[in-house]
C-alpha cells in the first residue's frame, strides 16, 4: 500500500554542507505492516518519514500511496490521510487550545469546518469516549489547555488525534523517546493497542532496540541511508538484541555504534 522506489534526497547540494541521505532508496510497505525502523545517527530514519509525509520534496525516484502517485503533493495535503506522532511532546498539538478544541481540529482535519460548529454535545461525548482509554483522566479535563499537560499526556492526546479518523498510514518519529520509562511503556501500550484495533498500517522509527524487536510484525534497520535488514515473520519473533547487533556486524563489517541505542 506504500511503494519507496529509487527515492533520492541530497541537502544544501553544491555547498560545503551537502548532505547525500538517500541514493535510490526503495521500500515496499504491505497494508496491515507495523514496521519498527532502528538505525544510527544519521542513518536516515527521520529523513524517510519527512520524505513519506511530505516534508520536503526528494530529488529524484517516486512515492506511491494505495496506487497513487504522491511524489508531488504537497505535506498539508497528504495530512489529510497520513497521521504523524513527533519525538517532542510539544509538536503536533496547538498547547494555547484546549483539549477537546485539538481533539476537534483533528476529528474534522479532512473537512472544511469550524471550531465553532464542530463542537457540540456529541463531539464532547465523542472525545470523552477516545480518552477514556487511556487511564491518564483527559477525559474529565475536555476544557483543559493543552500547554497544562504533562508531557506523557500530551503525547497520548497526540497519538488519539493522530488515529482517531484512522489514518491510511500512521508515522512514528521516536514517540517515546522523551517520556519516562513508566509513561513511555503506557503510551506503546496504548499505541499497540490502537494500531491492532484499527489495522493502521504504522512505521514507527525509535531507538530502543527493546522496542523495535518487541512491537511490530517487522523492523528495519538502516545505515548510512540505506536499508541493510529488512526482518519479518518468524525471524522477527525470535531475534534477540545479540543476535540483531551480530547480524549487522557481519553484514557491515562493523560494530553498530549508537550510544542512545545502548543506553536503552
Amino acid at each position: 500500500m506504500l511503494l519507496l522506489e529509487n527515492i533520492s534526497k541530497t541537502f544544501n547540494p553544491g555547498t560545503p554542507n551537502e548532505n547525500q541521505v538517500f541514493n535510490g532508496l526503495s521500500l515496499k510497505v504491505d497494508d496491515g505492516d507495523f514496521i519498527t525502523v532502528i538505525g544510527s545517527n544519521g542513518a536516515g530514519k527521520s529523513t524517510l518519514l519527512n520524505a513519506i509525509a511530505g516534508v520536503f520534496p526528494i530529488d529524484g525516484g517516486k512515492i506511491y500511496l494505495d496506487g497513487s502517485d504522491i511524489t508531488g503533493l504537497p505535506e498539508y495535503k497528504r495530512a489529510a490521510f497520513i497521521g504523524r506522532v513527533f519525538q517532542d511532546p510539544m509538536l503536533g498539538t496547538s498547547p494555547s487550545m484546549t483539549i477537546e478544541e485539538n481533539l476537534s481540529l483533528a476529528f474534522s482535519r479532512a473537512e472544511n469546518i469550524s471550531l465553532r460548529w464542530g463542537l457540540n454535545a456529541e463531539k464532547r461525548k465523542l472525545f470523552s469516549k477516545y480518552l477514556s482509554t487511556i487511564p491518564l483522566g483527559l477525559e474529565n479535563r475536555l476544557s483543559t489547555k493543552v500547554k497544562l499537560l504533562s508531557g506523557g499526556q500530551r503525547q497520548a492526546l497526540t497519538l488519539i488525534m493522530a488515529t482517531m479518523k484512522k489514518p491510511r498510514l500512521l508515522l512514528l518519529d521516536e514517540h517515546t523517546a522523551s517520556l519516562d520509562p513508566k509513561t513511555a511503556m503506557l503510551v506503546n501500550e496504548l499505541t499497540e493497542e490502537i494500531i491492532e484495533k484499527e489495522g493502521i498500517t504504522t512505521i514507527m522509527v525509535t531507538h530502543n532496540l527493546e522496542h523495535a524487536i518487541k512491537m511490530g510484525n517487522r523492523l528495519i534497520m538502516m545505515h548510512k541511508g540505506r536499508i541493510v535488514l529488512d526482518i519479518r515473520g518468524e525471524e522477527k519473533t525470535s531475534i534477540t538484541i545479540p543476535r540483531l547487533l551480530n547480524k549487522f556486524e557481519q553484514l557491515q563489517g562493523e560494530k553498530f555504534a549508537e550510544d542512545r541505542v545502548m543506553l536503552a
